[in-house]
């Protein structure tokens, strides 16, 4: 079978879109790749990549935005008709009406289409999102979702049929973990090395809960005040003047780093090697690539009772779990790492073991596939 995979956020879920794409390829699947024209794949050259996607963000202007994006689906329309691909497997939904149209338009020429849902809704949702996700998720040929909390939702919110729903979790990163040694990794960020460093990563969005994290520090800096609180990431549709008021109110300067900006991906290894901590106090989240990025560099994690969270993380085995926007339970959490560092050793290294054996690749390729076979196999039938 001849499987286009759509990665159409630029620079965002490479690690994603090609982990799944070499597994599929290792299955035995014809796997192509379509990306972002300007994204920059070169570490990712064993795979078949057409950048045939025009690079939207990039312009200013609104309606040249829409009209790049919907001439970058009428290249793929095109791709696909001429190459006579099978499937179409998208992940992103950028401008949802066009999405679903040329969803129609492809399934009109043959083209099976799969969706994976990585959130339900865009977090900057439009007025006209919930109709068109509500048809794209109950018109597509399998809905795959990688947070089973999901599944009721699509049923009863968006109309989707069962037994067009597959729960497919998000893969491990360990093929991303770089190594670098601590001495290394706090010279190049110019940290101290006496000091214990709790890491926020990625975007910085309300839904994150920094303000959460901040409000905790407050208290963790009391009992260690040695402990470093470092924000890295980039802020998207977001006013970080709300944080830097909590800093200023709670007088965090000493106990906060803030390197707020996109974080290159050379760099990344940096951050999570010089992490003792890594934190992630979400109010709401489907699923995240961070804690996997966490449990790769096989670091100690603390996180909310949201999402996918519950299935990647045990409680007092591999990880913490606190209740979303509770700071109170959040220091209690990070003061207890820091209290008992034997423990949260093994925490992080049973963390990194489980997380290998349960989110690893091959399986999830397999089960991709067999979801590919299922719904091919149904034309034949």
């Amino acid at each position: 079978m001849k499987v286009l995979f759509l990665n159409q956020i630029p620079e965002v879920n490479n690690k994603y879109t090609f982990s799944l794409a070499r597994a599929l390829k290792k299955g035995g699947v014809d796997i192509v790749v379509c990306g972002i024209s300007t994204d920059n794949y070169e570490a990712y050259s064993d795979c078949e990549i057409i950048n045939i996607f025009n690079s939207y963000s990039s312009l200013s202007n609104p309606i040249s935005k829409i009209i790049s994006y919907k001439n970058s689906w009428e290249s793929v329309l095109k791709y696909c008709v001429n190459q006579r691909v099978d499937i179409v497997h998208v992940q992103w939904y950028i401008f949802s009406p066009f999405d679903f149209y040329y969803h129609e338009k492809l399934r009109k020429n043959g083209v099976k289409v799969v969706t994976t849902i990585h959130d339900l809704l865009p977090f900057n949702s439009k007025f006209y999102d919930k109709f068109f996700h509500k048809k794209i998720y109950s018109k597509a040929d399998k809905v795959i979702t990688q947070a089973k909390m999901n599944i009721t939702e699509l049923i009863n919110n968006f109309g989707t049929k069962k037994e067009h729903i597959e729960y497919i979790p998000h893969g491990h990163y360990m093929e991303f973990a770089e190594n670098a040694t601590k001495e290394e990794s706090l010279n190049a960020l110019g940290l101290p090395d006496d000091r214990k460093i709790i890491l926020f990563f990625g975007q910085i969005k309300k839904v994150k809960g920094v303000d959460v994290l901040l409000e905790a520090m407050a208290d963790v800096a009391v009992k260690h005040p040695e402990a470093l609180c470092l924000i890295a990431g980039k802020v998207w549709k977001d006013d970080f003047s709300i944080y830097q008021e909590i800093i200023d109110r709670k007088k965090l300067a000493a106990n906060v780093r803030l390197d707020i900006k996109f974080i290159d991906d050379e760099d990344i290894k940096f951050y999570f090697n010089a992490a003792d901590i890594v934190v992630l106090p979400y109010r709401q989240i489907y699923q995240s690539g961070v804690v996997l990025l966490a449990y790769a560099y096989e670091k100690p994690v603390i996180a909310t009772t949201e999402g996918e969270f519950l299935n990647v993380i045990k409680n007092k085995e591999t990880g913490l779990l606190v209740p979303s926007g509770d700071y109170n339970a959040l220091s209690k959490g990070i003061n207890w790492y820091l209290d008992n560092p034997n423990e949260a050793k093994k925490y992080a290294k049973d963390g990194k073991k489980d997380i290998d054996l349960r989110l690893n690749w091959d399986t999830i390729g397999r089960q991709t596939i067999g979801v590919y076979n299922e719904i091919l196999d149904g034309d034949n039938e």
